[in-house]
């Protein structure tokens, strides 16, 4: 079970390995954190240099999702949305309009659903998920780091943290881990280390070519430039992890949990 915060993150964060092991054989669960309204729309033009554009929410909302469900296809899934509101989104006049306690909100979004900045702390939220990961009991569950200099990256990282204790509580077993997303940002060396790796030098290309779905916001796939991870590891392409719980399942013997347990540092 992969959650990311918007689409487009599972692919450039973790997409070889769910290539890798939806190869072998496995099922992917592709869970959205957030209602993705936010964000620019970049095209490539003619000439090679890309327009960004700020579309308002329910013109970006529709697309993030429709690419989100091209993607997922290619991992042999849907895509779950939980939809909690990002922290802010674009209206009709080009203006941003902050979500905060107590201000309007756009048409059609529900008052009751907590933006993904507070879903962590909110009871109902953590349990609607948790309740996901009993259901479909993974045998890992993978999400964002919370050292990452996007906020809603790592308060989905904390979302899924207190999901995942909850649902451990009422008898999951299986592992959590967290991915590092590809930028270290201000916060330095001191945020780079990891506790395993998955070995995608195979999935490279395919990779690509599903992060190339998410077109309204990397329209130029290759100019991504991925860190170093693999000459560290000992191979070409790795995807890196901490590991947050090695889970006390019975098929522990499994390949993905064999894989990052002899991976492990």
């Amino acid at each position: 079970m992969a959650i990311g915060a918007h689409a487009d993150d599972i692919e450039v964060c973790v997409g070889g390995t769910l290539l890798k092991y939806r190869d072998a054989g496995y099922e992917i669960d592709y869970v959205m954190s957030t209602n993705n309204f936010s964000g620019n729309w970049n095209r490539l033009k003619p000439d090679g240099t890309i327009d960004s554009t700020c579309p308002p929410h329910n013109v970006i909302e529709p697309q993030r999702k429709k690419e989100a469900a091209a993607a997922a296809k290619v991992f042999g899934t849907e895509p779950v949305h939980l939809d909690h509101p990002q922290r802010h989104y674009f209206c009709e006049d080009g203006t941003q309009a902050e979500v905060r306690y107590g201000c309007a909100l756009p048409e059609g979004l529900p008052r009751d659903v907590p933006t993904i900045l507070t879903a962590y702390e909110h009871p109902p939220s953590v349990t609607r998920l948790a309740d996901l990961i009993l259901e479909r009991s993974p045998e890992a569950v993978i999400t964002h780091s919370p050292v990452m200099v996007n906020i809603e990256h790592f308060a989905t990282g904390l979302l899924v943290l207190n999901a995942y204790w909850q649902a451990v509580k009422a008898g999951y077993a299986g592992m959590m881990l967290f991915w590092h997303d590809i930028t270290v940002g201000p916060y330095g060396e001191a945020f780079v280390k990891w506790d395993t790796f998955i070995d995608v030098t195979p999935f490279r290309d395919r990779k690509f070519e599903a992060i190339g779905i998410h077109a309204c916001q990397i329209p130029v796939p290759s100019h991504l430039e991925l860190p170093p991870w693999g000459a560290a590891c000992g191979c070409r392409y790795a995807e890196v992890y901490n590991i947050v719980s090695a889970g006390k399942r019975p098929d522990q013997g499994t390949p993905f949990n064999m894989e990052i347990l002899a991976n492990r540092r």
